[in-house]
């Protein structure tokens, strides 16, 4: 009697082991991946919120000697009623050329607005020129 060897085919598919580790593998992939697109829409809005403030931070400056007078002062308001503002003027010092004085003030400001329950601001210093008296 001839031994016959029966040999077993095996099946072209995945084992349920294999299958396991990849949708493991899938599923922490993923996960990095949403908290990497997430950090990015995150510095994305804060950048945007930077962008937006000094745009109108430059603006305001823009103002002091037509509508905000160059003299010693605070001043303050809001934009938007998110974003708020400050500006403290103070005299620096002056110089005295030909006949004319010219004074020199110190112009602080800083913009401030609501982020992520925190609160983030810009701070600008300048200097402003103003001729006559005081």
């Amino acid at each position: 009697m001839m031994n016959k060897v029966y040999q077993i085919k095996r099946a072209g598919g995945f084992t349920l082991l294999e299958t396991l580790v990849a949708l493991s593998v899938l599923a922490i992939t993923l996960g990095v991946l949403y908290q990497i697109f997430g950090v990015s829409l995150r510095n994305i809005q804060h950048a945007k919120d930077y962008s937006y403030a000094q745009m109108l931070a430059e603006s305001k400056l823009a103002e002091i000697g037509k509508g905000i007078p160059v003299m010693e002062g605070d001043y303050g308001g809001d934009f938007d009623n998110k974003y708020s503002w400050h500006m403290n003027i103070k005299p620096a010092s002056y110089n005295s050329a030909s006949d004319e004085m010219v004074y020199t003030y110190k112009v602080m400001f800083t913009i401030s607005w609501p982020a992520n329950g925190s609160s983030r601001s810009i701070k600008i210093d300048t200097y402003r020129l103003s001729a006559g008296d005081v």
